[in-house]
């Protein structure tokens, strides 16, 4: 068995997309079970939004209880772009694993994600000069990645080519620049070392141990009634979002209010949720968005807060109608819904896409669940569907 521990929830169904593309049974959970039987294992986390101290604590309760299983490897899925505890996460899993050192390659060229001379690009550009959010969130003040991933761990980080051995001890990254890098940063892990990285770092060495992908079938038959909930601030979701409502369809956005001293909180929220649950039961398919925040300066936390109200909102509006597909944007967002519905082990159906995997969950019969990292592009399966149009 090859475990995968992800520090978010996008991301692990994102890594169970690449295991059923490459042939192998997967279950994605939210802790260690012992009585699991599959080929991957992989345990979704949501350590990239806590506290580096608490991220790294999580980090070695699973690695710990992963070990127990012996898997034949633990890879550590981290974000393609770096953000979160990376460096403090991937020093605490070495600690207890008793590995010399971790190789960590989050360049992803077939999304446009490169790394050279360890500078990040995002296709073509250094990363600190992309905007993937039009300002509704902080944007990346560098471009190094020794920077990106913490002052306070350069001393054990170092960057590499693929003509380089690897360090005796500590974080080395990958240079990589095409997926032929990928394959020879694949073909250098040994019993010394942690693999991670992004989601073709993984398929990269499923594809080594494979030899070739495999072909796999699972015909792609989507429900009636659909709510897309959008919890991300990149840039291109958010417009095509607007594009939707402008063209008529169904998008319901959180009251602009809501989070205001005298907006009326209870009342707003009561609102957005029929709002919401009429137009299922009339057009079968909504969008739940975010667009204006009245009084976002005033509130603290308004990050997490938003991923709470939605969680409460998906929840009430499941309670209030039949919904057959759960199709959710952003990791924080879907791990917050997860944990709101009492959702714990997934099974991966459909890769709709990169990134976009389709599943069941063990506590719904009747429903799929559908997610989808915020800064990757949605599917037209997915989206023309969302809108009403026919699949692709």
């Amino acid at each position: 068995m090859i475990a995968v521990i992800a520090d978010d929830f996008t991301g692990a169904a994102e890594i169970g997309g690449v295991a059923i593309r490459n042939g192998f049974q997967v279950v994605i959970d939210t802790k260690v079970n012992r009585d699991v039987k599959t080929d991957i294992l992989i345990i979704a986390t949501d350590t990239r939004s806590q506290d580096p101290g608490r991220a790294a604590v999580l980090i070695k309760k699973i690695t710990c209880d992963l070990l127990d299983l012996r898997p034949d490897f633990i890879y550590k899925k981290i974000d393609s772009i770096l953000r979160g505890n990376v460096a403090e996460e991937l020093l605490a899993q070495m600690d207890v694993s008793g590995k010399d050192r971790a190789l960590l390659i989050p360049a992803n060229p077939a999304l446009k994600r490169t790394i050279r001379n360890g500078t990040y690009y995002y296709d073509g550009v250094p990363l600190n000069e992309f905007d993937f959010t039009n300002g509704q969130a902080n944007k990346r003040t560098s471009s190094e990645v020794l920077d990106l991933i913490g002052k306070s761990t350069h001393a054990d980080t170092s960057v590499i080519s693929t003509a380089d051995d690897l360090p005796e001890k500590g974080l080395a990254i990958g240079n990589t620049s095409d997926t032929g890098d990928l394959k020879k940063w694949a073909g250098k892990i040994d019993a010394r070392t942690i693999p991670a990285g992004g989601s073709g770092f993984f398929d990269a060495i499923l594809k080594g141990i494979q030899g070739s992908e495999k072909e796999y079938s699972n015909p792609l038959q989507l429900g009636e009634k659909a709510l897309y909930v959008c919890g991300s601030a990149f840039i291109n979701s958010r417009a095509l979002v607007k594009a939707a409502r402008e063209a008529g369809q169904g998008v319901i956005y959180m009251p602009e209010k809501l989070f205001c001293k005298d907006g009326g909180d209870k009342d707003l929220i009561e609102q957005w949720t029929t709002d919401i649950v009429d137009c299922i039961r009339s057009r079968n398919k909504v969008i739940m968005a975010i667009d204006t925040i009245a009084c976002r300066d005033e509130v603290s936390d308004l990050s997490v807060k938003i991923r709470e109200l939605i969680a409460g909102v998906v929840e009430n509006v499941m309670r209030a109608t039949k919904i057959d597909e759960l199709i959710i944007e952003g990791g924080s967002t879907s791990y917050s819904i997860i944990q709101r519905l009492h959702y714990t082990r997934f099974y991966p159906v459909n890769e709709l896409g990169p990134g976009s995997i389709r599943m069941r969950t063990s506590e719904r019969n009747d429903i799929f669940l559908t997610l989808k990292p915020g800064s990757y592009v949605w599917p037209g399966s997915i989206w023309d569907y969302t809108n009403g149009r026919s699949l692709k």
